[in-house]
């Protein structure tokens, strides 16, 4: 009888290692499902394993690969979002959850999304994205604490934010230049005669810019640059963080 037991408890431990040595974590058993093709499944351990892991970033990329793959963009969104929590500093990340939110009209987010870039990828991102009258109404939005049921142009134009053209026309894709966003900034605030002027090198005092972007530096929505080139192509970044400065202000609605 002693021998008998004997056998039994070798057998119940060898049984006991067997388990162990197969044991895969979610993370494994989402690379197999990821790698047959099975990207439901593969999302689902990806996500197990990000819940107990949270600094795994690995996880978060191959649940976003999966949320591609099954055309869920609200998810590649959340997923996206939660790598811009960690603090990634991926360039690509950025310009996909950028690209997702302009493509299904998530606006609030996409204003989030700016204002949060981080200063080693702020020139590469504006580089990429081109502030055109339809960006900047799409931010516009995002800035408002309105619930967008319109088309961000139809939004803007009836709120009198950003105007017509003589001929009727909203001309959306025309790219802004910082003379144009000057312009149009200016527009959110009270035609008052700034309190502090300051000399600038390529716009006049008599240049029509001149008192309108005192005006906005002087309420902290743009920094003074005394070599501001009217001329330059503006930037995403600064027209978002422009608007932020005006909604607080409650200039935005």
């Amino acid at each position: 009888m002693p021998c008998r037991h004997h056998i039994w408890a070798v057998i119940v431990l060898l049984t006991s290692c067997a388990s162990l040595f197969d044991r895969q974590t979610d993370f494994e058993r989402g690379l197999t499902a990821y790698q047959n093709g099975q990207f439901r499944e593969a999302a689902t351990y990806f996500g197990s394993y990000h819940k107990k892991h949270p600094q795994s970033d690995s996880s978060l990329y191959y649940l976003f690969n999966c949320y591609s793959k099954l055309d869920d963009p609200d998810n590649q969104i959340l997923t996206l979002e939660m790598l811009v929590n960690r603090d990634i500093k991926d360039l690509n990340v950025y310009l996909n959850l950028i690209v997702l939110c302009r493509k299904h009209a998530n606006y609030d987010r996409l204003y989030a999304t700016l204002l949060r870039v981080p200063q080693p990828l702020a020139n590469d991102i504006d580089t990429r994205l081109i502030l055109t009258r339809r960006l900047l109404a799409e931010l516009i939005s995002g800035a408002s604490r309105q619930k967008l049921k319109t088309d961000p142009m139809v939004f803007c134009v009836s709120r009198d934010y950003l105007p017509l053209f003589p001929d009727g026309k909203v001309y959306a894709e025309d790219t802004l230049n910082l003379a144009n966003l000057i312009v149009l900034l200016d527009r959110f605030i009270d035609p008052l005669y700034p309190r502090d002027l300051s000399p600038m090198k390529n716009i006049s005092t008599k240049s029509y810019l001149y008192l309108p972007y005192m005006r906005l530096v002087n309420i902290g929505v743009m920094k003074l640059d005394p070599y501001l080139e009217p001329d330059r192509r503006a930037s995403a970044l600064v027209a978002a963080k422009a608007l932020d400065v005006l909604a607080t202000k409650g200039y935005i609605d």
